[in-house]
């Protein structure tokens, strides 16, 4: 007997499609202000029914202009902005920055600068060194001498020879080689070659970017001060915005009516469409970034007052509920966004941090504040005339109801790229 063995196989296909127009809004989210800028200039090249919302729109060429020698001062805010970390150090940076003479030399020494910020001369002096690491090489150079002997070092060329020679330029400059030669203890021919390698170099820290387009980043968001409240704005509302041009609309429509051919009425169509749909996602964009920005920093407000110290453990989860958004957004959102703050230009994901402390009764803190405060205590070593190694950070960061392991310390102090105690003994 035959047995029959009958089976239901379930053959079920999900046909999901995502909406272009969804796609584009998310594409449009996720993207920085210079792919924007970017963007809406071709939407706007592309689609005759589209108007810039500016009487004038800025174009790579203008954005180029503005990136050389003119904005030198504040492309090097730009850079310096995480190195501004407090407080202090932001009034110091701010000092060098605007005593910083039209060649790139420094015109203050780190002793002025800590008396007109009232700061420490060690913090003062720190803070140069730091700054001296920026782009272009040498800048914050107080000489000539010490802006060849950077390039020298850079090069791995600069030892006690090329070292006697900067401090004697005037030689050099008289042409007196021989008398360089003496001073050198060198033979003729290696003076002839050490003066060669001097020509090639720099004698001026900004003399560079006549050459090298400086990178700027712009900022999405701007945020200002006024009677202790944070204002939160974009940095420019009609920047990453189009209008349709009703009155083109208007005359096409009309001679919509007298064209017979359906292909040309259906462009029309898909035109003015299109335009319409990039106009909101525009526009979603902008709210968008406000919003999520807004509530970021509101959370973050202390850092305005307080500096890097006071920032708290964050998550886009947490900015997610908040503002009832999915946090894949909130991601988009924040990638690639900058704020301007003061002179400071920082990412939208610096005031991200995670939790350190999870223990009940104990204060948390993010590791951004947490690295603050490590860097403040190894900066006050020298006042106390003592080392902190890093079990002793752990205390004292005990000390302030932080609780954190040796080895997270040990990992925080190189991540900020300070050697060992020990090393810092030795350095002294």
């Amino acid at each position: 007997m035959l047995k029959q063995i009958f089976s239901q196989k379930p053959n079920i296909k999900i046909n999901q499609k995502i909406n272009s127009n969804i796609i584009n809004s998310i594409k449009i989210l996720q993207m920085s202000f210079k792919e924007i800028e970017d963007f809406t200039q071709k939407e706007i090249e592309n689609n005759p029914f589209l108007l810039s919302s500016k009487p004038f729109y800025e174009t790579n060429q203008n954005i180029n202009n503005k990136s050389k020698n003119k904005n030198v001062k504040e492309w090097l805010y730009q850079q310096s902005s995480l190195i501004a970390s407090s407080i202090k150090t932001e009034s110091l940076v701010k000092v060098y920055i605007e005593n910083l003479d039209n060649f790139g030399f420094c015109k203050i020494t780190a002793i002025d600068a800590a008396k007109l910020s009232n700061t420490t001369e060690e913090l003062s002096h720190t803070i140069l060194r730091k700054l001296k690491l920026l782009d272009p090489i040498g800048i914050f150079s107080h000489s000539i001498s010490e802006h060849l002997s950077i390039q020298l070092k850079q090069k791995g060329l600069l030892d006690s020879k090329y070292e006697i020679l900067l401090k004697n330029l005037q030689h050099l400059a008289s042409g007196n080689f021989n008398k360089l030669a003496e001073l050198c203890e060198v033979g003729k021919e290696q003076i002839t070659n050490m003066i060669k390698n001097i020509k090639t170099l720099k004698p001026r820290p900004l003399e560079e970017l006549e050459i090298e387009k400086i990178e700027r980043v712009f900022p999405d968001i701007i945020v200002t001060l006024h009677n202790n409240k944070i204002n939160i704005n974009l940095y420019n509302d009609n920047r990453h915005q189009v209008i349709i041009n009703e009155k083109y609309v208007k005359q096409m429509k009309i001679k919509q009516k007298e064209l017979s051919n359906k292909e040309i009425n259906v462009y029309i169509k898909e035109c003015i469409a299109h335009g319409k749909m990039l106009q909101n996602n525009l526009n979603r964009r902008n709210e968008t970034l406000l919003l999520v920005a807004r509530n970021i920093l509101n959370f973050q407000k202390k850092y305005f007052f307080k500096g890097e110290e006071s920032i708290l453990p964050l998550t886009h989860k947490y900015i997610s509920e908040k503002i009832l958004m999915n946090e894949s957004t909130i991601s988009r959102a924040v990638k690639n966004k900058y704020l301007k703050y003061n002179n400071k230009i920082l990412p939208l994901s610096y005031f991200f941090s995670s939790k350190i402390n999870k223990k009940p009764n104990i204060r948390s803190s993010s590791s951004l504040s947490i690295k603050a405060k490590i860097k403040q205590l190894i900066e006050t070593e020298k006042q106390l005339d003592t080392h902190f190694s890093d079990q002793k950070i752990v205390n004292k960061l005990k000390e302030s109801n932080i609780i954190i392991a040796r080895r997270t310390v040990t990992k925080y102090r190189e991540s900020l790229k300070i050697p060992s105690s020990l090393i810092r003994s030795k350095n002294l």
